[in-house]
């Protein structure tokens, strides 16, 4: 079993019962108790869990944190797959942007280790997930609280970002067709992430397959404007073909590596 597909069926236990323990988890999935203690350590930092002496308990959460692990369980192993070749993309010195999606919160998971960063950001989780790196210098802009996607929105935001100079941008979407561009669920969360593009030299879209072929209430930019599209091998060739053809650099993770095809689009968005 991979370690994915045991961290949920551990979530699942403990919806159920509302209690886990160590020892019982390492008798059912047949690994090591430092192994659960791992995976305890790792549902805790993400929200899912508390741990106790000798097991977990299960957090008391609101409707709106529930569709938020909701979403952050959804196309889990995909995203993880994303996240870290999306890391592979951050260098020592960059000042990147990172939305609050679900699919970039995995990037953030893959670059606490690296040096020299600026990461700005307006997700309440990455500033979380980031706490204690002294090599990572992180900015938070602000603004009134979101409490769905546990980030912050309005003109606040808006302003600060404009503020920066960014030099690359990680995004996700609720959708992305060819034909209407990146889009998201709500106005306000379009706003802030066209912002975010608007002032990055290089703009990078991380995409799960589901996300194709979704249109969403407001658009963010045109797929013009997307430097590098990371997906995973759910995404049928058909659709990531005509990504090549608008001038994105594609990058497809699931196999031994990812594959990169296409040209470098050095495309601006339009003000």
């Amino acid at each position: 079993m991979r370690a994915e597909d045991r961290r949920q069926e551990i979530i699942r236990h403990l919806n159920e019962q509302g209690i886990v323990k160590v020892t019982e988890l390492s008798d059912i999935f047949q690994v090591t108790e430092e192994t659960i203690r791992r995976d305890l350590e790792r549902l805790e930092s993400e929200g899912f869990l508390k741990r106790t002496h000798g097991g977990a308990v299960k957090i008391a959460s609101n409707q709106e944190e529930t569709a938020f692990h909701i979403r952050n369980m959804r196309n889990r192993y995909e995203k993880q797959l994303i996240g870290r070749k999306a890391a592979e993309l951050v260098q020592p010195g960059d000042v990147i942007v990172v939305d609050a999606s679900t699919t970039a919160l995995q990037l953030v998971h893959y670059i606490k280790d690296k040096k020299d960063l600026v990461v700005i950001t307006h997700a309440l989780k990455v500033v979380m997930a980031l706490v204690g790196n002294p090599d990572i210098t992180v900015i938070c802009t602000g603004g009134t609280l979101h409490s769905r996607t546990f980030s912050f929105v309005g003109p606040l935001v808006e302003n600060a970002l404009a503020s920066y100079n960014i030099k690359k941008a990680f995004v996700s979407c609720k959708g992305v067709t060819l034909e209407e561009g990146i889009t998201e669920s709500t106005e306000v969360q379009a706003r802030v992430k066209a912002k975010m593009l608007r002032g990055a030299k290089e703009i990078i879209l991380l995409a799960d397959h589901d996300k194709f072929g979704t249109v969403a209430l407001a658009t963010v930019a045109p797929v013009t404007a997307v430097h590098k599209l990371i997906t995973d091998m759910g995404t049928s060739e058909e659709e990531l073909e005509k990504f090549r053809r608008a001038g994105v650099e594609v990058l497809v993770v699931g196999g031994a590596s990812g594959v990169s095809v296409g040209p470098r689009a050095e495309k601006r968005l339009t003000s």
